[in-house]
């Protein structure tokens, strides 16, 4: 579940807000790495829920997220001294808390 969908992951609400439709995109950045002469920035979708506060950002641009694949280092999914990634993911068992992150991965 992301509150893409409309419902917050945090408390159930379905009072959710977003960017998404921001006439100034480049108020909602983050910064993707410093160039020779300047930084690159990627422009931000942000969901809200206003009933808790919970807030989710995601980044809008495709050649954004190709940047970040390319040039980001990989942070794996640590699980009891174990580094997760996909290639071992389906050999190791989840932590219980784990379990909405297990059913995203597997669905």
């Amino acid at each position: 579940m992301t509150m893409k969908n409309g419902q917050c992951r945090s408390c159930g609400s379905f009072d959710i807000r977003s960017n998404r439709n921001r006439k100034f995109p480049a108020l909602n950045t983050m910064t993707l790495g410093l160039g020779n002469s300047s930084a690159r920035y990627a422009a931000l979708d942000t969901y809200v829920c206003v009933n808790c506060g919970y807030v989710e950002s995601y980044v809008a641009s495709p050649e954004d997220l190709n940047y970040i694949q390319d040039n980001w280092e990989s942070v794996g999914v640590k699980c009891e001294n174990t580094v997760r990634s996909r290639k071992n993911s389906d050999q190791l068992p989840p932590r219980h808390d784990e379990h909405w992150r297990t059913q995203t991965l597997h669905s």
